[in-house]
């Protein structure tokens, strides 16, 4: 008879363990799964602060821009009058066309298998300069010719990026990069090759912000959307292919690329 209940009992012994391994089963899975949908909406939390940080920067970039390029725009239909529509070459353009040339050229030059540097280059160059430049409200910022200086700062770019390239183990694009390396690059700009293209300093260059990789990535990868997203960048660089050819000539560029190409 005592071995009967030691039996009985055993035997609801194993079962009773059966069935918490089972639950024990049931419950790791629910958290695994629990787990998933977890990194899920953590990923669709991070894709929603991405795209807010570019909005926020766009938005703080827009503002009273936006005002003064409307006020530029109706200074021209003003003085275009009832010839605003027709498409003709204007002072302007060209200038604008001849300062994005120069700065492409110098950058094409500088940064041969170093787009990454490019990319951080433009970050801070983009709102230093070429919005600056498109606006038309500062005639400083206009380039007629390739300036004489732009050999050195080409040796010097090339000469810094091989520093970056020491200095930092991962690409510029790398995000925790990014974030040292896009501080040193802008300083470069600003204190060294932007004074030497231009034969004086800026003060409004040490309170200019560069770009956030976040907006610089979409300008990259989605060309598309430019003229959304990067209006007068976009707009910039229209006007410098329109009249690319026109500005080819006469104002140093050729010159220049034929000197310091190379394959």
């Amino acid at each position: 008879m005592a071995a009967d209940n030691l039996i009985r009992a055993t035997s609801r012994t194993k079962n009773a363990v059966t069935t918490l391994k089972k639950k024990l089963t049931d419950m790791r899975s629910s958290i695994e799964d629990l787990s998933n949908e977890i990194e899920k909406v953590e990923s669709k939390i991070d894709n929603i602060l991405v795209q807010s940080d570019i909005y926020k920067s766009k938005v703080d970039r827009e503002m009273g821009r936006e005002v003064r390029r409307l006020e530029r725009e109706l200074a021209l239909m003003k003085k275009e009058g009832a010839n605003s529509n027709q498409a003709k070459t204007t002072e302007g353009d060209l200038q604008i066309a001849t300062t994005i040339g120069i700065f492409d050229a110098l950058l094409r030059q500088m940064c041969v298998d170093a787009d990454d540097f490019r990319l951080a280059s433009e970050a801070f160059l983009f709102p230093a300069v070429y919005e600056r430049v498109m606006e038309g409200s500062e005639e400083a910022y206009y380039l007629d010719v390739m300036p004489k200086s732009a050999t050195i700062v080409l040796a010097r770019g090339r000469e810094y990026i091989e520093w970056v390239r020491t200095e930092y183990d991962t690409h510029i694009t790398d995000p925790e990069t990014w974030e040292t390396a896009i501080g040193d690059i802008t300083n470069w700009w600003r204190n060294d090759a932007l004074p030497m293209i231009y034969g004086s300093r800026d003060e409004q260059w040490e309170i200019d912000i560069p770009m956030t990789l976040a907006e610089m990535l979409l300008w990259r990868e989605s060309p598309g959307d430019r003229p959304l997203n990067f209006p007068r960048i976009f707009d910039a660089y229209e006007v410098y292919r329109t009249h690319k050819d026109e500005i080819f000539e006469g104002t140093g560029i050729r010159e220049f690329e034929l000197q310091h190409f190379s394959y």
